[in-house]
């Protein structure tokens, strides 16, 4: 896979962190697929509309999302997976929490554009 596209990956991982934090539904509507499924760190799988209402309704808000690693794995010509470790500081109702987590994304590229298909997302103990 070309280099180029890994860096789109890492771009996209960027984007969609970046409209999570900054609420931003109409980035994430275009960034995720329309089956896209998304498992949080406590088991709860969300379906694309769940997940983006949840930030634009600020039921779920995210103060920062920091990745700390990342690797982009081609898995065939238009898929890619995403293995990563990020810092995310959240508002909840009783205060902020910071917590990091490792995950798995799956990026598919449908019709041109590139996607996020499913993410797994875990909490990990602070190192």
């Amino acid at each position: 896979m070309p280099a180029k596209t890994i860096e789109a990956i890492r771009g996209l991982e960027r984007d969609r962190f970046r409209a999570m934090v900054e609420g931003d539904g109409a980035a994430l509507d275009t960034l995720l697929a329309e089956n896209v499924s998304y498992v949080h760190t406590n088991g709860k799988r969300e379906t694309k509309r769940q997940f983006i209402d949840a930030i634009v309704a600020g039921r779920r808000r995210y103060r920062q999302i920091e990745i700390q690693s990342q690797d982009v794995l081609p898995a065939g010509r238009d898929t890619c997976l995403v293995s990563g470790r990020a810092l995310v500081e959240m508002e909840s109702k009783n205060g902020a929490l910071l917590f990091p987590i490792a995950y798995t994304a799956v990026h598919v590229q449908t019709e041109g554009q590139w996607q996020l298909l499913a993410l797994q997302a875990t909490r990990v103990a602070l190192e």
